[in-house]
């Protein structure tokens, strides 16, 4: 239903559409009252009877509303149709003249490293400000950023946004998984929450797509993106084909493009803002200091490096020397058809006879659907006659014999899936039978393996637990058992499962990454995962207490090793461009850079000459320009007077 030329609220003249959504319609509009060109989202009139997306749409309105930043799309107003309009919901908000990021990779091509260093900075900066007012985006990508015509980054789209405290929404229970599949965080693709961390993941996503014109990972269905999300390790992004970067840019961007796209959560920047600020400085020539994890040189404020400019992209260009890969944890093989499974289970227990989950996909409206019947309840049955029962309504059953202790032998304890329970015409259902009340000791297993423990529960007629808990240990060897769920002589039914801890053999755990946190933070967090620290004060022009490195940071290490954290005096800053200014402005000027000094500490050298129009300018100074010194460190300016040379 086009509502062109329809005035809301008796003030909101509507023009044409210029967008459309999965569940609204965008149309240009004037605000009369004010005389402004605004955009109205208006959701779409099927959808407004979809208790589902209504709570959807209302969540954009309200988490949008709660966001005034310069980087976020502005909402005015929200309002509903009259009845004669079916009283669908809108959204009054800015209107923003401009391209997405999406139309520009795909009709300009990338953007230059420090054109998109600028631009994903922005970004993290609005992210940011959402996260500290507890709204979690859930939804960054390229279609969802636009540059503006006078170069302004704006964030929009709250569509699927979260607040942090809501916890009653019927939601967000499926929201967890709702996002683009290729730019979807790990954490997100497995079920879990999404948190702040889930946006910096997209952004660094986004950032790579920007710069390389291609998304981090592809494939012919978004389950295949999703397991590669959660599986496999981007390629980076200075070396896909056709990049042409120095050294010192291509490190740059795969430190910050890789440590926003850790897989766990906790290797990625610890905020928006501490992204935006590596990005900034690539944005400035500057190397980041997420660039500490990939290479073995300290980078700080006190030795920037300026990087030069990067070339642009040419297809035919060969890739570069690789720059180096980010530091992997060490973790024990996993077999990739498991997290397949969960990401499918995931996704059809979220789909729920809803268009969420579709929508994830991005299918078209159509399902196929087989017939559900519902398993009937056969407990207490005999064998056969429950057999015949489940078989008469259409199910193929499988028989399992279990020890019970309170069920007769020969008679049903129960089905797999339960009773009651809708299931797809044909699907097999497990029928448990009550072997009786016969009873068995259980062995010890304590110093077995594994496979030792299954043959002697196997023995004594019990069952390994298919879930095998394991536990680091100083006293028993790697891959040998701790302890069991049933004591040892303890006697239960034949059938019974026992569990099993497996020792992992000493304790290796993670140094956790600290780099850019303040000092207190980092020592506390250290010492929290059992590390001794050193501190070691260094140097810099960075805030006075903030890390500029850690040693073995991300890897594993014995517990109680010894860390040394390298932290900022903050007593250093850098020299400004004092010649050609007028003597007076040179106090004013090294106090905005950042010099701590007083008046009596800048030293006035006279330079005779004849141009009177030149008396009083500064024509040299101690320190160069750029040059890194002490914050109180004693200035000497030479300065034009009048006078024969």
């Amino acid at each position: 239903m086009d509502l062109s030329n329809t005035r809301l609220g008796g003030r909101y003249l509507l023009g044409p559409i210029i967008g459309t959504g999965g569940m609204s319609d965008v149309y240009a509009a004037t605000d009369e009252l004010l005389g402004r060109d605004i955009a109205v989202k208006m959701m779409r009139a099927d959808l407004a009877r979809d208790d589902t997306f209504l709570e959807r749409f209302r969540r954009e309105a309200k988490n949008a509303a709660k966001l005034n930043h310069h980087a976020i799309v502005a909402v005015y107003d929200t309002g509903q149709t009259d009845e004669a309009h079916g009283s669908v919901p809108y959204i009054v908000m800015e209107r923003v003249h401009g391209q997405t990021l999406r139309d520009i990779v795909r009709d300009s091509g990338p953007f230059p490293l420090d054109e998109a260093s600028r631009v994903m900075a922005e970004v993290c900066r609005a992210l940011g400000f959402s996260h500290e007012a507890g709204i979690i985006h859930r939804d960054i990508k390229p279609a969802n950023i636009m540059i503006t015509n006078t170069g302004a980054v704006k964030v929009m789209d709250f569509g699927i946004a979260r607040a942090l405290s809501d916890t009653s929404s019927a939601m967000t229970q499926t929201a967890a998984v709702i996002g683009t599949a290729q730019y979807l965080s790990p954490e997100q693709a497995r079920g879990k929450s999404a948190e702040a961390r889930s946006d910096i993941y997209a952004a660094g996503c986004v950032f790579y797509e920007i710069t390389t014109g291609q998304p981090p990972f592809s494939g012919e269905s978004p389950f295949s993106v999703a397991f590669q999300h959660v599986q496999e390790t981007p390629l980076p992004p200075s070396q896909v084909q056709g990049m042409n970067l120095d050294p010192d840019p291509a490190l740059a961007l795969d430190a910050v493009t890789l440590t926003a796209m850790a897989k766990d959560p906790s290797d990625r920047y610890d905020s928006s803002a501490d992204m935006a600020a590596d990005l900034q400085r690539m944005a400035e020539g500057r190397m980041p200091l997420a660039a500490q994890a990939y290479t073995d040189e300290p980078v700080h404020e006190a030795t920037t490096t300026h990087m030069p400019a990067a070339a642009p992209v040419a297809a035919a260009t060969p890739a570069p020397e690789p720059a180096p890969e980010a530091p992997r944890k060490e973790k024990k093989p996993r077999r990739g058809w498991v997290v397949a499974l969960w990401i499918i289970a995931i996704l059809a227990l979220v789909g729920g006879g809803t268009a969420v989950a579709w929508n994830w996909f991005g299918g078209d409206d159509t399902e196929q659907a087989s017939e559900q019947k519902q398993i009937p309840d056969v407990s207490g049955q005999p064998r056969d006659e429950a057999m015949s029962t489940l078989e008469d309504a259409g199910f193929d059953v499988t028989v399992e014999d279990r020890a019970d202790a309170e069920v007769p032998r020969d008679e049903t304890i129960r089905t797999d899936p339960e009773a009651g329970s809708s299931v797809p015409s044909g699907s097999q259902v497990t029928l448990l039978v009550s072997s009786g009340q016969e009873v068995t000791d259980v062995p010890d297993l304590t110093g077995m393996t594994t496979q030792q423990a299954q043959q002697a529960l196997q023995d004594a007629g019990l069952r390994l637990r298919s879930n095998v808990s394991e536990q680091s240990s100083d006293s028993v060897d790697e891959g040998h058992i701790i302890e069991q769920t049933h004591p040892s002589g303890s006697q239960v039914s034949k059938g019974t499962e026992v569990g099993i801890t497996v020792s992992t053999g000493p304790e290796d755990i993670r140094v956790p990454r600290v780099t850019g946190q303040s000092r207190d933070d980092a020592v506390q967090n250290l010492e929290d995962a059992g590390f001794e620290v050193d501190v070691s004060m260094v140097d810099s022009s960075e805030d006075e207490n903030r890390v500029l490195s850690a040693s073995n940071e991300g890897t594993t290490q014995p517990r109680g090793t010894t860390i040394t954290i390298e932290v900022s005096r903050g007593n250093q800053f850098t020299m400004p461009q004092l010649v050609g200014k007028d003597y007076d402005e040179v106090y004013s000027t090294l106090q905005q850079a950042g010099w701590r000094g007083g008046p009596d500490r800048v030293t006035r050298t006279n330079v005779n000459q004849l141009d009177p129009l030149a008396v009083d300018r500064v024509v040299g100074q101690s320190a160069r320009e750029g040059e890194t010194i002490d914050r109180n460190a004693p200035i000497t300016v030479r300065v034009n007077a009048l006078g024969i040379p």
